[in-house]
């Protein structure tokens, strides 16, 4: 009887697991891909700033990466690496690090459109839509 009821312990136990497991992937994957809509006057640039940090814990987890799926075909990107360090808040006073992203529009206007990953501690996918003015 006792090792019924540790077995059935256990089990339960990787049942729970298993199902805060998987709800935490579907949010982590629910915020994964995000949409941007934005305007920019043809040969100015935007700018994107990306960190990648644990939020609990305040530790810096370096520079994400940028991948780019779809390229644009009005403009291009260039990324600059930087530290930054909140002034309040939770992580106040910690240094982190930071990627900006860097949309630059030639001369040409119309509408432009990317897709592009920022690589980190979890992935980001954008599908960046642009209005070149």
């Amino acid at each position: 009887m006792k090792r019924d009821r540790s077995l059935f312990t256990a089990i339960l136990t990787l049942i729970v697991a298993t199902v805060f497991l998987l709800t935490e992937t579907s949010s982590a994957q629910a915020q994964s891909l995000r949409y941007l809509n934005r305007s920019v006057e043809a040969g100015k640039q935007i700018e994107f700033q990306w960190l990648n940090y644990d939020e609990r814990t305040c530790t810096d987890r370096g520079y994400p990466k940028l991948v780019i799926e779809d390229a644009p075909s009005l403009g291009k990107f260039r990324t600059v690496q930087r530290k930054f360090t909140p002034q309040n808040g939770a992580c106040k006073g910690k240094r982190f690090s930071v990627l900006l992203v860097y949309y630059v529009a030639g001369r040409k206007t119309g509408q432009d459109s990317t897709t592009y990953v920022i690589q980190g501690r979890t992935n980001i996918r954008i599908n960046l839509s642009i209005d070149v003015t």
